[in-house]
């Protein structure tokens, strides 16, 4: 009896414990799904909260940015607008050309506002630019500024405005200046068979004028400090030139002018391009056979290099590399027309955009 009630008192016990284990385990169960039912109604808020943050993280880091943009655009146009300023306040002198009318003229402008102690009385140099253009058989092309000299006598009247800055005066020319800046008016001649010919030439003489200014002035808050400019000017460019540049000019104008005949001329009504273009042409129809043959006269020689850009005058060394000659000297006006070549007509022709 004894050994039965104590085994019955035994599994009394063990459920006692089963009892007790599985109540910690519900409780627990309960906890964690407590603790999760929490999680689940908190994240709605939390994500709401992150969300709010990171708008006014990329709205605070936009703020920031679009300054940054707004201050780098301020700073440029105060940028601008000093160098507009200084632009300005420093004298520009320009010249436009006006040939496609009925009176052909040139006007000379000052485009700064900083006004002068008087009107400039500048001095001009014409010249009808063309080039002699070499033309090697594997398509390499090298080129000779030509600069006609034109006489100043065909101005045939001036109008000085009066004023120091904007227009300031008005050279009109004849009728025989008429032109316009289309590749149809560009007048030209092939010499040769380019890319057969191991070398071929070209002929182009274009229809507006190069014109060299040299103007003194000085300002009206300092007139007693004379200031000088010198330039060269077509309807495409505009090249400042060194005294030593301008002095260049002068003695290759002279050189080329050793020629009269170098000197256009206005004949009748014909336009003076023409007049131009068919004068250099009969002169290279008799001298470019002689390139390669030899001159058969001394003149016909000279008549050459002054028109190629060197002196007249020039002793040619056959013995001597060719480069040589290409080299700036007083020969070749420190290679004035290669200096001018590109500034005068650019390399890309603006009358033959694809040549």
């Amino acid at each position: 009896m004894g050994k039965k009630q104590d085994k019955k008192n035994s599994l009394e016990n063990q459920r006692q414990e089963l009892l007790k284990s599985e109540s910690k385990k519900f409780q627990r169960m309960e906890k964690t799904n407590l603790n999760e039912y929490r999680v689940t109604l908190t994240n709605p808020i939390e994500i709401k909260k992150d969300k709010v943050g990171l708008w006014s993280k990329i709205k605070s880091e936009l703020t920031i940015g679009l300054s940054i943009v707004a201050l780098l655009v301020s700073c440029f146009s105060v940028y601008k607008t000093n160098k507009r300023n200084d632009y300005l306040e420093t004298t520009n002198f320009n010249i436009v050309q006006n040939f496609w009318q009925e009176h052909p003229s040139y006007t000379l402008y000052n485009e700064s506002q900083k006004p002068l102690t008087s009107p400039p009385q500048p001095s001009y140099y014409l010249y009808i630019p063309a080039k002699l253009y070499y033309i090697f058989k594997d398509g390499t092309r090298y080129s000779s500024l030509i600069l006609l000299p034109v006489s100043y006598e065909n101005v045939i009247s001036q109008t000085s405005t009066g004023k120091t800055i904007d227009e300031i005066e008005t050279s009109v020319l004849s009728k025989n200046f008429y032109g316009k800046l289309g590749n149809r008016d560009l007048r030209s001649k092939i010499y040769g068979k380019p890319g057969k010919d191991n070398v071929a030439f070209e002929l182009r003489v274009y229809p507006f004028l190069a014109i060299a200014t040299y103007i003194e002035y000085s300002y009206k808050d300092n007139p007693k400090k004379i200031m000088t400019e010198k330039f060269i000017t077509t309807p495409w460019n505009k090249e400042k030139l060194t005294d030593d540049r301008f002095l260049d000019l002068e003695n290759y104008t002279r050189n080329i002018a050793h020629f009269p005949e170098n000197e256009v001329v206005v004949k009748g009504n014909e336009n003076v391009y023409d007049s131009a273009f068919k004068y250099l042409e009969s002169q290279f129809n008799n001298l470019l056979p002689m390139f390669f043959s030899g001159f058969r006269t001394e003149e016909d020689q000279q008549r050459f290099y002054a028109l190629i850009g060197t002196k007249w005058d020039m002793t040619y060394d056959p013995d001597k590399d060719i480069a040589e000659y290409a080299k700036p000297s007083r020969n070749n006006f420190n290679s004035l027309g290669r200096k001018l070549s590109d500034k005068v007509i650019p390399a890309k022709d603006p009358l033959y955009p694809n040549y």
